[in-house]
């Protein structure tokens, strides 16, 4: 078997079966693989021969080392869902410790104002140019188009590298998101101005079938490359290093609310839509993306204020 993650330990190909199990959950599990190698790093130090974790093998594998409260909560709690496997896979001698954590998520997105979401553009637009005719312009070239995407639909990272050119239905603008979180499928739509950048990139590539994007090697693109590409772009353009790629997500919701509010939906019409369109399991994950920003709060009294009006019509109530 191929050792796509280079692990060493004896446990080297349950470490890369327990990847391919998860992912055919629909879990993207990219982030994990550094808490992997750690699990692997420490199995392999300790000289492990036969393949048995004990309870002395696991607090080995679960120690600190410096941790957050955050991070060694993750660490530990992947830990756990590894041994769990292997014995769910009828290994003996598996040892683990059922702990729990409370951890509150302190992540505040950054939401980006148009203006800089131009200048985020605009900054990978000349990053590209200025390595044309040369080695990676076709990949910086990629990334502009793979970004666009991301912010113009509201696309996780993982389902915009598993994009193929057949999932795309230029005569409507919409994208069949396959099998994506929670084995979740859903249709998204993107703009003419979208379509245009899309047709571009498909024509300079060549592309006749299968991903649409890839790599310099013809590869499904690491989600790490795409980070650091990125972090460099955020530095260029001087906007907030706090920023995550999945942020584009939530600027895509809040912006989406934005334009339906406009246009005069229900506020409460418009949380259903969006739950829908981006392929959450509930409303309140939903409502996690939409950061209430003066306008909007503005936008939902207003509309709840004429509302009220319809309902008292007719009814003095200044004398009640």
């Amino acid at each position: 078997m191929l050792d796509k993650y280079k692990f060493k330990s004896i446990f080297k190909e349950e470490l890369n079966n327990f990847i391919k199990y998860k992912r055919s959950l629909g879990y993207d599990y990219e982030r994990e693989i550094y808490r992997l190698k750690l699990i692997d790093t420490t199995l392999n130090n300790l000289k492990i021969k036969s393949k048995k974790i004990t309870k002395k093998i696991f607090s080995e594998l679960i120690k600190r080392n410096g941790m957050s409260n955050a991070n060694y909560a993750r660490q530990y709690g992947i830990t756990k869902d590894f041994c769990k496997y292997l014995i769910s896979n009828n290994y003996k001698d598996i040892y683990y410790e059922d702990k729990h954590f409370h951890v509150v998520n302190n992540y505040k997105p950054v939401i980006f104002s148009d203006d800089e979401i131009k200048l985020l553009f605009k900054t990978m637009d000349e990053y590209a140019n200025n390595y044309k005719n040369k080695k990676y312009y076709k990949t910086f070239y990629m990334y502009s188009i793979l970004f666009r995407l991301i912010y113009a639909c509201g696309l996780r990272v993982s389902e915009v590298i598993n994009i193929n050119l057949e999932d795309i239905n230029f005569n409507n603008n919409s994208i069949k998101i396959i099998d994506s979180k929670r084995h979740i499928s859903r249709i998204v739509i993107f703009s003419n101005s979208m379509k245009i950048c899309l047709e571009n990139y498909i024509n300079k590539k060549d592309i006749n079938s299968g991903l649409l994007f890839m790599n310099s090697k013809n590869h499904k693109i690491c989600g790490a490359n795409m980070r650091k590409y990125y972090r460099e772009i955020i530095k260029l353009a001087n906007l907030n290093p706090k920023s995550h790629i999945h942020a584009l997500r939530h600027v895509f919701a809040n912006n989406a609310l934005n334009q339906m509010l406009e246009k005069g939906y229900d506020e409460n019409v418009v949380i259903v839509y969006l739950y829908k369109y981006m392929g959450h399991k509930s409303i309140t994950e939903t409502e996690y993306y939409l950061h209430f920003t003066n306008y909007n709060q503005q936008k939902i009294i207003s509309n709840n204020d004429l509302l009220s009006k319809k309902l008292y019509e007719g009814v003095d109530l200044d004398n009640e």
